[in-house]
């Protein structure tokens, strides 16, 4: 690790899994393998020129729109569990390989969710995240891209069982993963969401469930509509004033 909680570029570019075409890739239903091909991002954070974090994300349908779920580890201020540096600039990989500006729109630090916007593009199928009754038992593939490389990649396991990690409750399965993968989706081989892919060494790959990111997203809802109260109620505010000047002094 570098001075100022920078990382070292070289943390998140470790492959894992196959590569885009091969392995995996052949057994995924056409749904699948067209749902991560069409939604899946790379995200870098910025401190200046210094390449501070990156990760994995998704495109979600989310508020009538689609935008990018990822993980908070993308800036998360090194060494401060509750705290973001709020000075990073992010780009995105988008899947046309293209890079662009991203801007963080939301985040939770306790669920270590976040929401990353991009202007200029919209994906066509963005993943739906919603109930799924059957999801105990089934083969699952997480998939990641390479943020420098722009390289593909996905793993397959066995759907995992629940694990207690950190006293949050978290699933994992056996997919190996390298930290490239982090904020990437886990989905069953019809391309259905079952959760969001964070990084472990020892009890296989830990993930957020889709229950777990719907409460969060709900949140990220709340907030936003908290957020235009206060400010329409701020806006009335004024105009109470202008009004009650106007009324005294003519």
């Amino acid at each position: 690790m570098l001075n100022d909680g920078m990382i070292l570029i070289n943390t998140f570019e470790e492959p894992f899994g196959d590569e885009f075409g091969k392995g995996v890739w052949t057994e995924l239903s056409g749904t699948a393998s067209s749902s991560i091909q069409g939604n899946i991002v790379a995200l870098a954070s910025f401190n200046g020129e210094i390449r501070f974090s990156a990760c994995t994300g998704f495109f979600i349908e989310w508020n009538g729109c689609s935008t990018v779920l990822t993980s908070t580890s993308l800036v998360r201020k090194s060494g401060y569990e509750n705290m973001i540096n709020k000075n990073l600039r992010i780009e995105v990989l988008l899947p046309t390989k293209q890079r662009v500006e991203g801007t963080l729109q939301h985040y939770n630090l306790h669920y270590n969710v976040a929401l990353v916007s991009v202007k200029g593009f919209c994906a066509s199928h963005p993943a739906k995240i919603q109930h799924l009754w059957n999801d105990h038992s089934c083969d699952v593939v997480a998939a990641g891209y390479c943020f420098k490389s722009g390289k593909l990649m996905a793993a397959r396991e066995q759907f995992g069982r629940p694990v207690l990690l950190d006293c949050k409750y978290l699933l994992y399965s056996r997919c190996k993963i390298t930290k490239a993968g982090i904020g990437g989706p886990l989905l069953d081989f019809d391309g259905r969401f079952i959760g969001m892919n964070f990084y472990g060494r020892d009890q296989g790959t830990p993930y957020l469930h889709w229950s777990v990111i719907l409460c969060g997203l709900e949140h990220f809802k709340i907030e936003g509509q908290l957020l235009k109260l206060t400010m329409l109620v701020s806006h009335l505010i004024c105009l109470a004033g202008l009004w009650l000047k106007i009324a005294v002094f003519g």
